[in-house]
């Protein structure tokens, strides 16, 4: 039997894509459990249906993945991969039919032993449950154990990025400014870099109005430091003014594509965003069917 699947949001596409980065890491392990004529189907379901379960799909695995998601005893990755197949299908409204409540109740403690991405997705898949009354939770996941970082080792790779910015690299992104107040802008900036590199820290106008007009420009060469400044000031207010929210619908594809040491720090720093604020929605008024076809989400940490 299935249940009402999630409504579509960027959470739900980035909590269901998640769970699904940890189901296709653990495949191997998890089909190792299985009966051989059984493996055929259970990378199906992973490849092909995006760790949905049909019903048919379901009498065949239901069992065996309850099975190995209650015995973290016999390998934690695949205990893990196989509570994030069972979280995605029932997030997905597949055929799982069982609500895991008992699996949290049991395991929480094993769920947080995980690698750092893989124990935050499969935190996030039981919060996203239970706030859409899919899974209940007495004591739903709260806290650290949903972020992927170290709040002070993230701020501390986004500030290395942002001072990355040379002298005449900052010259570059003060020229954004009319001409009489670039060398207040200048002078600003480097406070900024030169001190906590919180961007409300400084004011209002200078220097976030040059660093705001770069981080929207992928070409510019202070495009990377800017938008790491940026990130700094927004993971601070939780992004409050959603300038985050809309650098991520408009600019998702630059970021993801980059090819500098930068890419790391910013999706690390988006990721953050998304994990400490279940409220931050890029795509704001987006129709479900436009947001399934062209949402990005924040591509998968590696462990």
């Amino acid at each position: 039997m299935r249940s009402a699947p999630v409504p579509i949001s960027f959470q739900t596409l980035q909590v269901v894509a998640d769970l699904r980065a940890v189901v296709v890491a653990g495949a191997d392990g998890l089909a190792a459990h299985l009966a051989a004529e059984k493996e055929p189907l259970l990378r199906r379901v992973i490849d092909d249906q995006g760790c949905l379960l049909s019903a048919e799909d379901a009498e065949a695995l239901r069992e065996d993945l309850l099975l190995v998601a209650a015995r973290p005893d016999q390998g934690l990755a695949d205990f893990l991969a196989a509570t994030a197949l069972l979280l995605a299908d029932r997030l997905q409204g597949g055929a799982g039919a069982d609500d895991l409540y008992w699996n949290w109740d049991a395991f929480a403690g094993h769920y947080r032993k995980g690698p750092a991405p893989v124990r935050a997705a499969v935190l996030h898949g039981f919060r996203l449950a239970h706030a859409t009354r899919r899974v209940n939770l007495e004591h739903p996941p709260e806290g650290r154990g949903l972020y992927t970082y170290d709040a002070a080792d993230l701020q501390r790779f986004l500030t290395l990025v942002a001072r990355s910015l040379s002298p005449v690299q900052r010259d570059h992104v003060c020229r954004s400014a009319p001409a009489d107040t670039r060398a207040v802008h200048r002078t600003a900036l480097d406070n900024c870099l030169d001190g906590s590199c919180r961007l409300s820290d400084y004011g209002t106008w200078f220097p976030r109005e040059v660093v705001e007009m770069v981080s929207l420009q992928p070409e510019h060469v202070g495009f990377a430091p800017a938008t790491a400044l940026l990130l700094l000031d927004c993971i601070a207010t939780r992004d409050a003014e959603g300038r985050m929210a809309f650098r991520w619908a408009e600019l998702a594809p630059h970021y993801v594509q980059m090819t500098s040491k930068a890419r790391g720090a910013i999706l690390a720093g988006v990721r953050h965003l998304y994990e400490t604020s279940p409220d931050w929605a890029p795509y704001a008024g987006w129709a479900p069917d436009r947001l399934v076809e062209k949402a990005v989400v924040v591509p998968f940490a590696k462990a």
